[in-house]
């Protein structure tokens, strides 16, 4: 036991040894820019068919397969080995306003894809194009959303979230 887990009372949390943690980044890290890739697929697909005013039948395909077959395993490898990450280092889960940012702007990515766009590429494969726009506009909301996720991973910003302590005469409610 170190010095300071003799003091309060607590174990040091346990972290992944150098080779299993580079391991799961390099996971993570590809895990990610191919959802931002697979996204930007999601992206110029609907645009193609928009600008071009082609036959949306290939690009609908596609888009059905990107999104509802590769982007979810992206997405939910990408959460679960930030997850991982977050458990097994001393970044955390919930001590940096970064891993909280980027870890909700992923959610809502997912939240958004699966509440929105799944159905309007079902409208869409339905011979609807009036949800193209609406899919265009859901694609550059997601890369933006991702991008930003990069971004805060690279830079870092805000520093530690602060830790409320409880007093003796303090009640958790």
């Amino acid at each position: 036991m170190t010095a300071v887990a003799e003091r309060t009372g607590r174990t040091a949390p346990r972290r992944l040894a150098r080779r299993p943690r580079a391991a799961v980044r390099t996971a993570h890290v590809l895990l990610a820019a191919a959802w931002t890739g697979a996204s930007l697929v999601m992206l110029v697909l609907p645009a193609a068919v928009l600008l071009q005013g082609a036959d949306a039948g290939f690009a609908v395909a596609v888009m059905a397969t990107v999104g509802n077959g590769v982007i979810p395993f992206l997405a939910v490898g990408t959460v679960l080995s930030g997850a991982v990450l977050g458990l097994g280092t001393a970044w955390g889960l919930f001590r940096h306003r970064w891993v909280v940012a980027k870890t909700a702007l992923a959610l809502a990515v997912i939240v958004s894809s699966v509440a929105l766009s799944t159905g309007w590429i079902d409208a869409a494969g339905a011979g609807d194009r009036s949800v193209l726009p609406l899919l265009v506009a859901a694609a550059v909301l997601h890369q933006v959303m991702l991008l930003g996720a990069t971004v805060l991973s690279v830079e870092k910003p805000g520093g530690r979230l602060r830790r409320r302590r409880l007093t003796g005469n303090q009640k958790v409610a």
